[in-house]
């Protein structure tokens, strides 16, 4: 089964990894300069390389939330932090299994088991976790002056239980270092079904909030204006399609879903300076 981490909110493709040329040179520190809630760096990272880090918006209104992986493309590790209380981002179909006790707070287990296979999945445990995949879920206390956090802790390709427990407890707070990462522009969210005009800015996005991202495609009247990047399944996450602003001016679009081919949405965009 295929696991992922379903980015509802956040279009990952058009939010590329904050430079740091003016940072500090630690990322974790300077995406703590930009927070209000605690930033966590791991201690280990079981050997894997770091292969990325960003901050990724949230919910309009809500601050950013953090990722990073470790590891190459079989065998990786994930770390997902956001504002305590706060969903930026949800997992893939998993099975929940026990409470995990994490430097004084209660983690929640889950495994990556294929509820389609009744017998398998009822019989699915912790020692699965490094046969398909798993992660913890847990949230931390407020440390003076943040707030609390919540960090998904997550395992794919061998990487077992007890390497998870591992990297969670050797996750530290970080102290700011006063360069904080550039803020990544909020997308705006529509509804293509009910939506029949947007307006947005010059480099921002449209993201298209729709439940089956892959089946969406478009028609762009006017050239120059905007750009379509389709949706679907990235690897490890998957994204909702959007319109990207790269010209001034107005165009009318035409959106398909493949699953019924005689409806046509028609949307009008907008793009200012």
């Amino acid at each position: 089964m295929k696991k992922f981490i379903a980015l509802v909110l956040a279009l990952t493709v058009l939010a590329p990894t904050a430079a740091l040329a003016m940072g500090s040179g630690d990322k974790f520190s300077d995406a703590q300069t930009g927070l209000t809630y605690s930033v966590y760096k791991p201690s280990t990272t079981l050997g894997l390389a770091a292969v990325t880090f960003s901050l990724l918006p949230c919910q309009p209104g809500k601050e950013q939330w953090l990722y990073a992986k470790y590891g190459g493309t079989k065998r990786y590790l994930e770390i997902m932090e956001t504002m305590a209380g706060v969903k930026c981002s949800n997992p893939g179909l998993s099975k929940y299994l026990r409470v995990a006790a994490i430097n004084g707070v209660n983690a929640k287990v889950y495994v990556y088991c294929d509820p389609m296979n009744a017998a398998a999945f009822k019989k699915c445990g912790v020692n699965d976790i490094a046969r398909v995949g798993g992660y913890l879920m847990f949230t931390t206390k407020a440390v003076k002056p943040y707030k609390g956090a919540e960090i998904q802790v997550q395992g794919i390709g061998g990487i077992t239980y007890a390497q998870l427990l591992t990297v969670a407890k050797g996750l530290k707070t970080v102290k700011a270092s006063g360069k904080a990462l550039p803020q990544v522009i909020a997308p705006v969210m529509i509804d293509p079904t009910t939506t029949t005009q947007v307006s947005v800015k010059l480099g921002n996005s449209v993201v298209l909030t729709v439940t089956d991202p892959a089946v969406w495609s478009s028609h762009i009247l006017t050239d120059g204006i905007l750009e379509f990047v389709p949706g679907g399944n990235q690897g490890t996450y998957t994204t909702n399609p959007a319109f990207k602003a790269v010209g001034v001016g107005t165009t009318v679009v035409h959106l398909l879903n493949s699953t019924d081919v005689t409806k046509v949405y028609e949307l009008q965009i907008t793009v200012t300076e």
